[in-house]
């Protein structure tokens, strides 16, 4: 009988403590670090990117899951290269939301990462892979926007950007954010 006792008073008092440290834990809120550079600005984008160029977007030619994450691959018309090289036809792959279907795609961040619809014109960085446009080879699109300026105007913006580097080191984004208590 004392051991049952003794049993249940521990697991009174753990629970207890749990209880406090769950309580403690939502006043006080929590930080968390969130890395990668800022996407929202240009000059940010132009001095982290491979490759920068108007495209036009031509076909959406697969889409594929895996290991929970989605992605588009569009053949792409090149317009106008900003920043490095670029082949005239080439194959952009960029990360999409999961579930997609022809026509519907969706990405988390719309306003720096538009999916590429067939037929609109985009600026697009490219982070990585192959802007060549070499036969199975691809690039991986990190920024999609649409090319709102014409191609002469997003020209003109983006050499401004490019001229304009970044007064932080960019390579060091992580920065400590907040969570709110409650």
């Amino acid at each position: 009988m004392k051991l049952w006792v003794g049993c249940c008073l521990a697991v009174g008092v753990v629970a207890a403590g749990a209880a406090w440290f769950t309580v403690a834990a939502r006043e006080t809120g929590a930080t968390h670090a969130v890395c990668g550079p800022d996407l929202g600005r240009d000059e940010v984008v132009a001095a982290q990117s491979k490759a920068v160029a108007v495209v036009e977007a031509v076909e959406n030619t697969s889409y594929r899951e895996d290991g929970g994450s989605a992605y588009l691959t569009t053949r792409v018309k090149t317009l106008e290269t900003l920043k490095g090289e670029f082949g005239d036809v080439l194959h952009v792959t960029q990360g999409v939301k999961n579930g997609g279907t022809p026509g519907r795609y969706a990405t988390e961040d719309p306003d720096r990462y538009a999916v590429l619809e067939p037929g609109r014109q985009y600026v697009i960085a490219v982070q990585s892979g192959s802007t060549a446009g070499t036969v199975g080879t691809e690039a991986w699109a990190w920024y999609a926007e649409p090319a709102q300026r014409g191609v002469d105007g997003e020209r003109e913006h983006w050499q401004e950007a490019l001229a304009s580097p970044p007064e932080a080191a960019v390579n060091s984004s992580c920065e400590d954010v907040d969570g709110q208590a409650g």
